[in-house]
């Protein structure tokens, strides 16, 4: 989802435009559809996948998204077989903002460590190690953070 200023008849507001793109067969990204709504909730995204699967949307076998609620439930009630996997790069803007601006940097190429090991047992061992080193840095919400993508990957 985005949001977007939008001005109709003189009056300017904000405004929810959900977008769906796909990597075709050639590896290609296309764009399956724009719709506006009032806001990012269930309902608006529930009659936006609607909408596609009504259109012939099939054979989605992922979906990647920030972790917007209305998101990944109208997944699973319309797009029951794809898998759903929350955007890395909301996530690492989520745990930014629990370490102070000049730490950033050094926790940004903590967390790639995890995501560059070669096996699920490394980045698991990885993901422990980080955790471990942001509480002991201070950051505690941002170890938590982690921590809690950590279960949810496991779950």
């Amino acid at each position: 989802g985005i949001v977007m200023k939008r001005s109709w008849a003189g009056e300017v507001r904000n405004v929810s435009l959900l977008v769906a793109s796909a990597v075709n067969a050639e590896g290609f990204r296309e764009i399956l559809g724009i719709c506006e709504g009032a806001k990012e909730d269930k309902s608006g995204w529930s009659s936006f996948l609607r909408h596609l699967v009504d259109r012939g949307l099939k054979g989605v076998q992922l979906v990647v998204s920030d972790a917007c609620r209305g998101v990944v439930e109208s997944v699973a009630d319309y797009l029951p077989e794809a898998r759903y996997q929350r955007c890395m790069v909301h996530f690492y803007r989520n745990v930014f903002s629990h370490v102070p601006s000049i730490r950033v940097r050094e926790v940004s190429h903590m967390l790639k460590a995890i995501h560059a090991q070669e096996s699920r047992a490394a980045a698991d061992e990885k993901a422990r190690t980080v955790i471990a080193d942001l509480r002991a840095s201070r950051m505690a919400k941002a170890a938590d953070l982690v921590e809690q993508a950590v279960h949810e990957t496991l779950a």
